[in-house]
């Protein structure tokens, strides 16, 4: 009984450091809201709502990096300029995603699923895990 309780302890304590650098928050599109995890310090923008009924949810992070959630209607539709001959697009759980590096070398991500799109730009080297982890996170929870 002590091993249980003791086991018990020891995962919810390991939990709590999993996630200390995110803040769990909702990202609502047309009704349908996700739950998901993003780095900490971010200030959440009103949903946009573009002339072809596009649904566009932005944070803004301090020091210029930016992480976007999007319910597209028009799929053709562009979040970022994305040069398609020298990135190509990879291939992984029923999503398709792009990521490179800027001018400036800072990073920038757009995973693809279906009509939604989430994506990153101008993120330093050493918040790319975390912002990657916050796309993969609502990636996974948006198809379910």
């Amino acid at each position: 009984m002590r091993f249980i309780a003791l086991f018990l302890l020891t995962i919810v304590c390991q939990s709590c450091f999993l996630f200390s650098d995110f803040r769990k928050t909702e990202v609502s599109l047309d009704g349908h809201t996700v739950k998901t995890i993003v780095p900490k310090k971010f200030t959440k923008a009103p949903v946009e709502v573009d002339s072809l009924g596009n649904l566009i949810q932005y944070l803004h992070y301090p020091d210029g990096s930016l992480l976007y959630f999007a319910l597209l209607k028009d799929t053709t539709t562009q979040l970022q300029t994305i040069n398609y001959k020298d990135n190509i697009a990879k291939e992984l759980y029923h999503t398709i995603f792009f990521k490179g590096l800027d001018s400036l070398n800072h990073f920038w991500r757009e995973t693809r699923f279906g009509k939604y799109r989430a994506g990153y730009k101008n993120v330093n080297e050493e918040d790319e895990g975390n912002f990657d982890s916050s796309i993969n996170y609502f990636s996974r929870h948006v198809q379910r």
